[in-house]
């Protein structure tokens, strides 16, 4: 999360920044829920892929991908994402529910990890 942080927080920043200068809003809650946003959905990312990573265990010792529920899950993601990128939908409903989304995520991803890693983390051979 450390590393995903400063670009959301920066473009958190930048967004909200953006908003202002361009002629503001009349919802003064935008203007959290665009800092807060690019925070979450990063913080979602590192949570993702670690979740996944410890529940599936894709790699081998090697670092090739041996998992295709890996590759799928990866895609499905990005599919997502690129799905809602298309939608228009009013800022502060958007964020609000990706903040929202973002946390009860990482809260469950939590939770996952650590009933089920122990399980189902192991190093496949080549």
């Amino acid at each position: 999360m450390k590393i995903n942080a400063a670009p959301g927080t920066l473009i958190g920043c930048g967004l909200a920044l953006l908003l202002a200068i361009s002629g503001g809003t009349d919802n003064p809650w935008n203007y959290a829920v665009v800092l807060v946003s690019p925070i979450a959905i990063s913080m979602f990312f590192s949570v993702h892929y670690l979740t996944i990573y410890y529940l599936l265990q894709p790699y081998t010792a090697g670092s090739e991908i041996k998992s295709p529920l890996y590759k799928f899950i990866t895609g499905a993601t990005y599919y997502g994402c690129y799905l809602l990128m298309q939608q228009k939908l009013p800022t502060f409903a958007f964020g609000l529910t990706c903040i929202a989304f973002c946390v009860i995520y990482c809260i469950v991803a939590c939770i996952l990890v650590y009933k089920f890693a122990a399980r189902t983390f192991r190093i496949h051979r080549e």
